[in-house]
């Protein structure tokens, strides 16, 4: 929001310099008395909410518009501005305007009825005050009389010019007065019509002489209760209708005149109004039933049927010259009819209520009135007709088109050059001329009647509106021009060329030349706006600055700085504000006066195509090619989103919403749509393309047809057109090269034939052609920054540096002698690199030519691709030797290899532009993208194409990578996560390169048949849903519905789940944000498992971002023009250790015109000072919070939605996700392990491992390293050259039979996992509160035994051994301190005692050690947090051990506290307890002894409750022992004097030990009772809880050893930790730089069938069976039709259901196909054949008819219910398959049973053999089936080992 210093200040306070427009430029309007008046359509403001208005009309000629009335005031409107004329104050009824327009008349609630002057909005007169209540008034046509009626039914006429009251007739209805109207006849005469709403009675009366000449009851509708009339335009012919629903005739004709009546009964009984057309010939009607129908008057026949409202019709009118119908209905809409054919022209949408009435005003026939439910009044403009009719007949080659302020004309250009001129009101062509030779880029009015145009052959010509002649041409130089404005003050023309450049030409100059030239070298200027006073001029650039130039002399103002690209700018009305439109979708507002920014709204999904300030400047509406947002600026607050839509369903039927949403609307349509964003209205044009594969230029994209005023304009947005990618096809041989040039527009070719080409891709030409290498191919070729050079190689040995326009070369590179097949060009440095076919690579300086460094022996084979950073300091290079390499160029020297990250054949490489990572190509398909700046591989792209991959590029904002292959299709990357965005099938041939242009507008592939294929994203990709639209569509809809209508999406779309907004959000970004699950798992279970294409995580942007700085200094007299400084930041890049780029820019004017030097206005004062500008650019790396934004499961933890994370990490687990993915994964576990840690585990116990390989390694490798092997790499392809290096395969002895095991090579999936530091895996599950068994999943415990093999088993090692040296020091020195004399000083007993010697040095040697240990202590405390620290009660008793060490220590040697009775000897025996225990510390991380330490903790843990109960037991008994004692003396080591000797007493009787019952019992003075008492306490503590002991012991003992595995590795992972924490800098520094793949060899483990892992893939096919039919049924019932007969599987419906028919609870999973198969007679399947459809028979039988035939069918649902039959098909299908398998295991366990059986037989009789020596009979008879007595599974295993020797009997044989 804005601050209290950032306000928008009033009118008033403007200075000269940025304030308001002068008087005499723009006459300023009171905002706050203003309607919306937009281009389409004037929105009247809403009145009061407590009272709906009674009166809604429009004049005659439909310039003014009336609301309000009876208990609120009159509003009167003009339509034109939208300003408020007046307000009538009368209470008014009724209100109408003459013919002429020249008086209107109102009637007062009071019976006043009065004249206005309708011009300057005064009381003329009041004609008349009748004493009854009057209800209706008309003028007669001739604007003499004013007729007026009552409510008792009498009706009044007054002469409107004398304003004496002319006759009252009387008698002629009885009731009220509906209609009445007054005709001239040919004799003079008048006639009134009047019309009873009461009797049904029509009367014509005689004016002058007040008698009745016709009386017609209309006796039809006697019956209905609600009547309404129409009066035909000459007064002799009415309609009269019934709005009842009725089963009579309804709609009734009368000729008054002739007493003629015809009827007729239609729309299904209920008309909602019905009008005459021209002439009374035909008559319109509408209804509920939806439709509008045009009847032939006199025999009521039905002549035509017009049917497109969704629900009933509740208005329609003609216009005056009969041939437009308008409607308006139910659905919120209004449309328009032609009268003639009945077809459907425009439907026109903003009211989000019924529109109840529409009407035509009666002259002009240019507006609409239309009134909803809620009186929310709009006047609709037909220039919405005109827009739409010059657009549908001129689709293919208009260009542009502009409207003048008054919207009376329209201006179009042409492809052609041609400008057009058309006449809004006459619907007519004015003029046209050719004044271009090329296409015109952009029109402009100005007030004066004269016209600018801009074209592409870079003229800018000044042309009179009224003939269209040119005035003058203006030239610049040579280069595009693509957008023209007048200035307010109409004196200057700017006009904005392709180059960045802008030009200034005086209006009345006779001269073509500029005046000033506006420009930024540092970036190109990208749009400019006027300021509305004229006097500054803001250009928007491509860095994101906005500067801010003096109109008068040229100089610069100001610079705001900004970030994103920006695309376009808009001043508010006061000249204050700027807002400015990014490439990200963002909207930047500045204050010009203080230079802040005052808000950034962020939301639009693409880039900001338009802005549009409202004249009161409370909203600002941003407009992209997929959306238009309304904004309130005070607020920041979205007011409503206009989400555009293809939808190529017949009127919008897939996206079809039937009520806007409160804050979005869907405006889904197959055609052209207008949008005003002023007014808020959406005008759609319902004629269907004659061609709808035509390709428009104008259409392709959103576009803004403005008026000459910034604040009016109108949005055009069409679905028509051709999406498929250009195609250019050259007449020579195949392109070998392609690169795009900063500007989006210019392509360079590299041909085979030698030649470069030089392609302007917006305007669809070749600019140049020239021949580059003459003696063979143009292998590379390369554009620069400026767009001015072009850096080519060729077969000819040379490297050449092109000035394309002149065709000369600037410089040549000499070095090589052959081939050069591949170069590049540093974008931000001044350096060329350049490789040969003999594997030379050659670097020099671009600007001189010098050699910087030349690598002869880069690779052995030719260089096939090479690429330099974008600072220079760095090359990439891949051979044909399968060598890739990166290189220091200063040093000469390579720095990392990258051969062994390649599957096959590298073939090309190419970096971004941020130099952080690497794209290399292989020939098998695959993309691998390596991280410079980390050093290791990023991720794979597995299978990008088929066949070999030949080209790679980079968007400019890294967030792209583009590639093209064999295959002949461009695809588009996530440089972050791998996903696939889209692909482009452009079928031109194997493709041979691509590039991207740097906004990401346009992709280029060119092909080996000389086919360059464009791909115009924006168009291309106008069909795919955009995510957030999409997102808020599914979440409106019932889960069902919406996953059958997202299949059938992802079916059309298979990348639809990735595809991304402008900043980077998929629909699951949208749908983690708001914690909507649903959604989520709609999308994400469309991903097919092991799929790994969805991303979740996107690229952060890599920008830069521009640093300004002023100035001031006193100017010197003989400066001319100011003094612009340079400023460049240099820094060092590493792709190691750090950082660098050097750039430099700098802000300059140009001009011949000695004016622009001198003085300069600032903002609120003037001042002669002189201004320097220093620019420099930065790289702004990327930001941790826009990464954690752009994450979905950091949005997912965010929204605190437990089963939106839980979505998540289940796609993750059966890796849906890309490989990029788990880099975001790896980042958010230590919050998902902090918040979620049951969830935690889940997720790390279904996260497999990655199996990456297999290969043969020796027996002995794997044999005494736990049967695995460990170690990390920077890559996770070509894992054999990996380990064979690792483990030296290649170095085995020739001739020696050695053995080898067959291994898997498994990989980690999620990277990093063994990175160290308080946000490791490893760290943040030990501080979390994850269970136990999360310590044994495959990746935690692969981590656990790399770091445990890596530092933490050396580390562990020594620090026990020390520790050891350490308890045996101080047991020795507490065995001579308890024999040593403490009476003695410390000299005496050092010089007399040997002993004492020794306890001394020991004591020296204790308290060095226990200074070491605290400071390791204290350091950890510090690493980790008091709170944290003290968490482990092992790290409280380490500090505590070494304080107590180093006290005792000081104590014994100053002899303090040292002697009998004192506090030291306690001190050392309490000591040396803690020091033995902290042994067992160490013991829990060595694997035979840390299970039983952790078994005794736990054990010991689990028996407290135990322990607390006998303590309250043994206190209970002791204290009524005491009391029974007190009279007794100790007898015999018994004493119960206090209570500390009772309870030692008590305790020893419960042990048993020292203790006499009868000497309890000859001492007591009570003996019974003593005697019941020990008796009682015997028992409970001897029996019940010794006994409660042991089974407690049972319970607990069979727990621990289930865990065991997983509380040993928990605690070797809390000893790794406490070593990592522990570490010195230098170590963290080594250990941090370890590679992000863990990597393990395991044997190869043969999976043990049986039918515990199949049940689960039993239950998912059961569950997806249930689920679709489920769905089936659904669909069924949403088109009305309700089973009669069970479901299957529900009660009564037996067994042939799908779960009835399945037995899944035994192990045999004996399944019944039943209900697959079919069911019993009259029951259908469940699972209908594909284009089937479960139906109704004529008998009620139930059966399956074709979809087509179905009553409530369409295609769509068709489609969806075919793609679930055919999921459920595949699921079946499976099931026979599992059937045999499971019959396979079961014989399997059968056949084992039987020979175990027989092995048990057999073992017995050897063992009776050996016991009795007797001869024992073998007999071979087959054993016998097992019986119910026969041996359990446990049995049979226990005697088996009996007899085989292992157990305790077996040492008895």
């Amino acid at each position: 929001m804005f601050g209290s210093n950032n306000k928008i200040q009033p009118f008033d306070a403007a200075d000269n310099f940025f304030g308001k427009p002068e008087a005499s430029a723009t006459v300023a309007r009171n905002p706050q008395s203003s309607g919306y008046a937009g281009v389409l359509a004037l929105k009247v403001p809403p009145p009061p909410q407590y009272a709906p208005p009674a009166i809604c009309n429009i004049s005659k000629d439909g310039k003014l518009v009336v609301s309000g009335g009876k208990d609120v005031e009159t509003y009167v409107w003009d339509t034109t501005h939208g300003d408020l004329v007046s307000i009538l104050r009368g209470h008014e009824v009724c209100w109408t305007s003459s013919h002429d327009c020249s008086f209107f008349v109102t009637v007062q609630e009071d019976s006043k009825v009065v004249i206005w002057d309708q011009k300057e909005m005064k009381q003329l007169q009041t004609l008349g005050h009748p004493e009854e209540p009057l209800v209706c008034c008309s003028i007669s046509l001739d604007d003499v009389y004013v007729i007026v009626g009552s409510a008792k039914g009498s009706i009044y006429s007054w002469d409107s010019n004398t304003g004496r009251e002319y006759r009252h007739y009387e008698d002629g209805h009885k009731g009220p007065v509906l209609t009445s109207m007054c005709y001239p006849m040919e004799d003079g005469s008048h006639v009134i019509i009047s019309c009873g709403a009461a009797d049904h009675t029509i009367v014509a009366w005689d004016l002058e002489t007040a008698e009745q000449r016709v009386s017609i009851h209309v006796e039809e509708l006697d019956q209905a209760k609600n009547v309404r009339y129409c009066i035909s335009s000459d007064g002799t012919q009415v309609l009269a209708w019934c709005t009842d629903s009725v089963p009579f005739p309804n709609l009734v004709f009368i000729d008054a005149l002739n007493n003629v009546k015809n009827s007729v009964y239609c729309h299904e009984g209920l008309i909602r109004n019905a009008v005459f057309g021209k002439d009374s010939a035909k008559i319109i009607s509408c209804g509920n039933d939806g439709k509008v129908i045009i009847w032939d008057t006199l025999s009521l026949e039905p002549l035509m049927s017009m049917v497109g409202h969704d629900g009933p019709v509740l208005s329609c009118c003609i216009n005056a010259d009969g041939t437009h119908i308008v409607s308006s209905g139910e659905d919120c809409t209004v449309r328009m009819w032609s009268a003639e054919d009945g077809r459907q022209l425009q439907c026109m949408q903003a009211q989000d209520e019924p529109v109840k009435s529409v009407a035509f005003d009666r002259q002009t026939n240019t507006k609409i009135l239309t009134v909803d439910m809620a009186g929310r009044l709009y006047v609709w403009s037909t220039l919405s007709e005109v827009v739409l009719n010059l657009v549908r007949r001129f689709s293919d080659v208009i260009s542009s088109v502009c409207m003048s302020a008054d919207e009376k004309l329209l201006v179009s250009g042409t492809n052609t050059g041609s400008v057009m001129m058309w006449d809004v009101e006459q619907r007519e062509l004015l003029w046209e001329h050719m004044h271009h030779a090329g296409r015109v880029e952009s029109l402009a009015f100005n007030s004066l009647q004269e016209l600018s145009s801009a074209g592409a052959d870079g003229r800018v010509t000044h042309l009179s509106v009224e003939t269209g002649k040119q005035i003058n041409c203006f030239v610049g130089d040579d280069e595009p021009f693509t957008c023209v404005q007048f200035s307010p003050d109409d004196e200057r023309i700017a006009a904005l060329s392709a180059n960045g450049k802008i030009y200034m030409f005086l209006t009345n100059s006779a001269s073509r030349k500029s005046k000033t030239i506006l420009r930024s070298n540092i970036a190109r200027v990208t749009g400019f706006v006027w300021s509305p006073n004229s006097k500054v001029i803001a250009g928007c650039c491509s860095d994101g600055c906005v500067i801010i130039w003096n109109a008068a002399t040229g100089s610069i103002s100001t610079v705001l700085e900004g970030d994103s690209p920006a695309t376009c700018c808009t001043f508010d009305f006061v000249g204050k504000l700027v807002a400015v439109g990014t490439v990200m979708g963002t909207t930047a507002i500045y204050n010009l006066e203080t230079r802040e920014m005052l808000c950034e709204l962020s939301n639009n999904t693409s880039a900001v195509r338009s802005i549009m300030f409202s004249l009161d400047t409370l909203r600002l509406t941003t407009i992209c090619n997929r959306q238009a947002i309304v904004w309130d600026v005070s607020s920041n607050m979205k007011i409503r989103t206009y989400d555009f839509v293809v939808d190529k369903e017949e009127n919008g039927h897939l996206f079809k919403v039937k009520k806007p949403h409160l804050y979005r609307t869907t405006v889904a349509h197959s055609g052209t749509v207008l949008f005003d964003p002023e007014s808020e209205t959406l005008v759609f044009d319902m004629v269907a393309a004659e061609d709808p594969t035509l390709r428009s230029y104008f259409l392709s994209e959103t576009r803004l047809i403005s008026c000459s005023s910034n604040f009016r304009g109108v949005v055009v947005w069409s679905a028509t057109g051709n999406s498929a990618p250009d195609k250019f096809h050259t007449t020579h041989d195949a392109i070998t090269s392609c690169h795009f040039g900063f500007d989006d527009r210019l392509c360079a070719m590299a041909t085979q034939d030698g030649n470069i080409m030089i392609y302007d891709v917006v305007h669809n030409e070749t600019i140049e052609v020239f021949a580059a290498h003459n003696n063979g191919p143009c292998r590379c070729v390369r554009l620069s920054h400026d767009n001015k050079e072009v850096l080519s190689s060729g077969a000819d040995a040379k490297v050449i540096l092109w000035d394309w326009q002149t065709k000369t070369p600037t410089r040549i590179y000499s070095g090589h002698f052959v081939s050069v097949g591949c170069c590049d060009l540093a974008s931000e440095g001044s350096r060329v690199v350049s490789g040969d076919i003999h594997g030379m690579i050659s670097i020099w300086e671009k600007d001189t030519g010098h050699v910087v460094q030349t690598l002869p022996l880069a690779h052995a084979k030719a260089v096939l691709s090479v690429s330099i950073s974008s600072d220079g300091l760095t090359i990439a290079s891949v051979g044909a030797d399968n060598k890739v390499a990166i290189w220091d160029v200063d040093m000469g020297m390579e720095l990392v290899s990258l051969t062994a990250a390649i599957e096959s054949n590298p073939l090309c490489c190419a970096f971004s532009p941020d130099g952080t990572k690497l794209a290399v190509t292989e020939s098998n398909g695959n993309v691998m993208i390596w991280s410079a700046m980390v050093g290791c591989q990023w991720f794979m792209i597995t299978g990008a194409h088929k066949g070999k991959v030949t080209g790679v590029s980079w968007s400019a904002d890294c967030r792209r990578i583009v590639t093209c292959g064999d295959d002949s299709v461009l695809a588009v990357w996530d440089s972050e996560s791998s996903a696939p965005l889209h692909k482009f099938p452009v079928k031109s041939g194997p493709l041979t390169c691509v590039s991207i242009s740097p906004m990401g507008l346009y992709l280029a592939g060119g092909s080996n048949t000389g086919t360059l294929s464009m791909v115009n994203m924006a168009t291309s990709t106008r069909e795919i849903p955009e995510p957030s639209f999409l997102y808020n569509w599914l979440a409106s809809k019932e889960p069902q519905v919406a996953r059958l209508q997202y299949m059938s999406l992802a079916a059309q779309y298979p990348t639809l789940a990735n595809v991304q907004d402008a900043q980077g959000w998929s629909i699951i970004n949208h749908a983690m944000s708001k914690g909507n699950a649903s959604v989520a798992s709609i999308v994400l279970n469309s991903v097919r498992e092991n799929s790994g294409i969805f991303g979740l995580i996107s690229a952060v942007p890599y920008l830069v971002h521009t640093s300004v700085v002023f100035h001031r200094n006193e100017p010197s007299p003989e400066e001319a023009n100011f003094d612009i400084r340079e400023k460049s930041v240099a820094r060092v890049m590493s792709f190691f250790t750090g950082k660098s780029v050097t750039g430099k820019g700098k802000l300059q004017h140009e001009g011949s015109d000695a004016s622009m030097s001198g003085n300069m206005r600032s903002f609120s004062q003037q001042v002669a000072k002189k201004v320097a500008v220093e620019l420099f650019t930065e790289k702004r790396t990327a930001d941790h919070v826009e990464l954690i934004l752009n994450n979905a499961l950091a949005l997912a933890l965010n929204s605190k939605s437990s089963e939106c994370v839980q979505v998540l990490l289940d796609a993750a687990a059966d890796n849906k996700v890309s490989w990029g993915s788990y880099h975001a994964i790896t980042d958010m576990i230590p919050s998902l392990a902090a918040r979620y840690p049951y969830m935690c585990y889940g997720f790390l116990a279904g996260l497999q491992l990655q199996k990456v390989g297999d290969l043969e390694v020796p027996v002995e490798v794997i044999s005494n390293l736990d049967s695995s092997v460990i170690r990390t790499a920077p890559f996770f392809t070509n894992v054999k050259t990996l380990w064979q290096s690792h483990l030296k395969l290649h170095e085995g002895k020739e001739g020696s039979a050695e053995a080898y095991a067959h291994v898997d090579a498994n990989m980690v999936r999620l990277p990093f996992a063994c990175a160290i530091g308080k946000e490791s895996l490893l760290q943040t599950l030990v501080e979390s509160e994850v269970p136990v068994k999360a310590y044994s999943t495959p990746t935690v415990s692969a981590v656990i035994a790399h770091k445990w093999s890596l530092y933490g088993r050396r580390t562990l090692t020594v620090r026990a051994l020390l520790y050891l040296l350490y308890t045996v020091a101080f047991t020795a020195y507490a065995v001579i301190y308890s024999s040593d004399d403490r009476s003695r000083s410390f000299s005496e007993s050092f010089t007399t005692s040997g002993n004492a010697k020794g306890e001394d040095i020991l004591g020296v040697y204790l308290f060095l050690q226990a200074a070491y240990l605290a400071y390791m202590e204290l350091r950890q405390l510090h690493a980790l947090g008091i709170a944290l620290y003290f968490e482990s009660i092992w790290n409280a008793l380490d500090l505590s051990t070494a304080i107590l060490m180093m006290t005792s220590i000081v104590m014994q040697f100053a002899r303090v506290s040292c002697l009998k009775g004192q506090v030291l000897s306690p001190i050392i025996s309490f000591q040396l307890i803690l020091i033995y225990f902290k042994l067992l510390f160490y013991a829990l991380g060595f694997e035979k002894t840390g299970t039983l330490v952790h078994m005794v903790f736990t054990i010991a843990w689990a028996v407290k409750d135990w322990a607390i109960l006998l303590f309250l037991v043994i206190v209970s008994f002791t204290t009524s022992l005491m009391v029974l004692y007190q009279y007794t003396p100790p007898v015999h080591g018994e004493n119960y004097s206090n209570f500390g000797y009772a309870l030692l007493s008590v305790w020893q009787a419960g042990i048993g030990n020292n203790y006499s019952i009868q000497n309890a019992l000859e001492y007591s003075p009570w003996v019974q009772v003593t005697l019941i008492i020990f008796s009682l306490f015997l028992f409970i503590t001897q029996i019940v809880l010794l006994n409660m002991l042991i089974a407690l012991m049972r319970d607990i003992y069979s727990k621990v050893q289930e865990d065991e595995r997983n509380i040993f590795l928990k605690g070797r992972a809390e000893l790794i930790v406490e070593v990592e924490t522990l570490m010195s800098k230098s170590q963290i520094m080594e250990y941090s730089l370890m590679p992000p793949y863990l990597h393990m060899l395991m044997p190869v483990q043969r999976a043990v069938h049986n039918s515990s892992a199949v049940i689960p893939r039993l239950d998912r096919l059961e569950a997806m069976a249930r689920e679709a039919g489920e769905t089936l049924s659904n669909i069924n019932r949403m088109y009305g039709f309700e089973r009669s007969h069970p479901r299957p599987g529900a009660p009564g419906a037996g067994s042939s259901g799908m779960a009835g028919g399945m037995d899944l609870s035994g192990p045999s999973r004996a399944i019944s196909m039943a209900g697959v198969a079919g069911g019993p007679s009259g029951l259908p399947n469940l699972v209908p054949p594909l284009g089937m459809m479960l139906a109704q028979g004529p008998n009620g039988e139930m059966t399956f008819v074709p979809a087509a035939y179905h009553p409530m069918m369409d295609p769509a649902h068709m489609q969806n219910m075919a793609l679930q039959a055919q999921q459920l098909k595949e699921s079946e299908s499976q099931l026979p398959a599992i059937l045999r398998q499971i019959d396979r295991l079961q014989r399997t366990v059968n056949n084992q049973e039987m020979r175990m059986e027989g092995m048990v037989a057999v073992l017995r009789d050897i063992e009776n053999l050996l016991r009795n020596q007797q001869p024992v009979i073998m007999t071979q008879d087959r054993p016998q089936p097992r019986k119910g007595a026969a041996l359990s599974e446990a049995e049979l295993e226990k005697e088996v080992k009996r007899l085989l020797g292992k157990s305790g009997d077996a040492g008895k044989l």
